[in-house]
């Protein structure tokens, strides 16, 4: 797998954030749940396993 899921956080507007590790690219990357189906298809996959935890937060720091 070419990425890690660092953590999420619950912002002040409401809105959850993804924290993710770019493995190969070692770039950090933000994104929000709304935003999974406009990534690429990769890392689509990737946070589609995680997304029930994620809006849970599971993984929330």
């Amino acid at each position: 797998m070419d990425y890690i899921l660092k953590h999420t956080e619950l912002e002040d507007d409401g809105h959850r954030s993804i924290h993710i590790l770019d493995v190969k690219k070692e770039q950090a990357l933000i994104y929000y749940p709304e935003e999974i189906s406009h990534v690429d298809h990769q890392l689509k996959e990737f946070l589609f396993t995680k997304l029930k935890d994620i809006n849970e937060g599971h993984y929330d720091t």
